[in-house]
């Protein structure tokens, strides 16, 4: 019995000191009266890219918002948004350039007119530079030949990153002209929920006997990312 009312009673202190801080919380924003929010934004969401981050956001009520700001590296930077509110749901997108590559936590806040601001709602986003440029390595050629018969070259390719989006060809035809040919991720034909993926033989019509094949690699760190980053063109010997 003497057990249950002390633990009744650590129980009845705990709940007290935490109403008695929740209470100083509310107590701090309510010293000049009742505070007014803004409404936050919605479905935030950043994308990578080449030293810079794109942040896009849905402002979906509280027609007095007149702008948004955006903070990172922990509040020292900042970016001011105007918005010009419609009576529909309106979409925000903002750029960031000139960021170190890195990984950076963004916090938005909306206010209006009156500086009456929102709670903060957070994403994080990362920049790519040098470094991730630094690991991107072109697809390599296991073989490449020249298809008398065809007039074409057949490239058999070895494996390819994950990250890779399409590698790009250039090529001279019978008629002496530069040809350019691009390879992408192809969707599995009879089964959609299959990963895309790249073939591993490329067929190039009309190629010029004994000349070569110029190619690069494009890759995207993320899917949704807005930048693509290349390798460098190598040139290909065709036998």
């Amino acid at each position: 019995m003497h057990m249950k009312k002390y633990i009744t009673g650590v129980f009845a202190c705990m709940l007290l000191a935490a109403c008695e801080k929740q209470e100083d919380i509310y107590r701090e924003f309510l010293t000049d009266g009742v505070i007014i929010y803004t409404a936050r934004v919605d479905s935030l969401k950043a994308f990578a890219g080449d030293n810079r981050i794109a942040l896009s956001w849905l402002l979906t009520a509280d027609p007095k918002i007149t702008h948004c700001r955006v903070f990172w590296n922990n509040g020292a930077d900042s970016l001011n948004v105007p918005v010009q509110r419609t009576s529909g749901v309106d979409t925000v997108r903002v750029t960031i350039p000139g960021l170190n590559e890195n990984v950076y936590a963004f916090h938005v806040f909306t206010y209006d007119d009156k500086g009456h601001s929102s709670v903060k709602e957070e994403v994080i986003g990362t920049s790519y530079g040098t470094v991730y440029q630094g690991t991107l390595a072109n697809r390599p050629v296991r073989k490449a030949s020249y298809k008398a018969a065809s007039e074409r070259a057949e490239i058999i390719w070895f494996g390819i990153s994950p990250d890779a989006v399409a590698v790009d060809i250039e090529y001279t035809n019978v008629a002496g002209q530069t040809v350019k040919h691009r390879e992408i991720a192809l969707k599995h034909p009879t089964d959609p929920n299959r990963p895309a993926k790249f073939q591993d033989t490329t067929f190039l019509e009309g190629f010029k006997q004994g000349t070569e094949i110029r190619y690069r690699t494009a890759y995207k760190p993320e899917v949704t990312a807005i930048d693509t980053f290349y390798t460098q063109y190598e040139l290909q010997t065709v036998q």
